[in-house]
């Protein structure tokens, strides 16, 4: 039996005009800006963090909670499951400070967001965040 590791991950999800902040991992697939929780942190904690890694932002607000889903994968002889919250996140900066975890980063339109080649995980967290918001 393989080994078998559960990861947690937080990501957070961005509108301006109506248009959708996603960043696209090593591997050419698109995702919501995030990571995983480190030891002891909580997500708002990991979610600050994360903004500031992989954007260059230190003013990040993260509001209330939008999804959670989960995924699997496998890499040599390890199974990973992914558990993915996702959060309404808020900030003004408007620079973006290229990292090495991600080989683009682009505000999507609403209109686009299901053609991206991501999870659909991801495509379902943009639409609870979107109906979320027509209240």
């Amino acid at each position: 039996m393989n080994q078998q590791i559960q990861k947690t991950t937080v990501k957070g999800t961005l509108k301006r005009d109506d248009k959708i902040l996603f960043v696209k991992d090593t591997k050419g697939i698109w995702e919501l800006p995030g990571g995983r929780i480190d030891f002891g942190e909580n997500p708002e904690e990991t979610l600050k963090r994360e903004f500031k890694e992989e954007l260059g932002w230190d003013n990040v607000k993260v509001g209330n909670t939008i999804n959670a889903w989960s995924f699997t994968s496998q890499k040599e002889d390890v199974d990973y499951q992914f558990i993915v919250l996702v959060y309404e996140c808020f900030s003004e900066e408007k620079y973006i400070k290229y990292s090495d975890e991600h080989i683009e980063y682009k505000w999507i339109p609403i209109s686009g967001v299901n053609e991206l080649n991501m999870r659909d995980g991801y495509k379902n967290s943009v639409r609870k965040f979107l109906s979320g918001l027509d209240k």
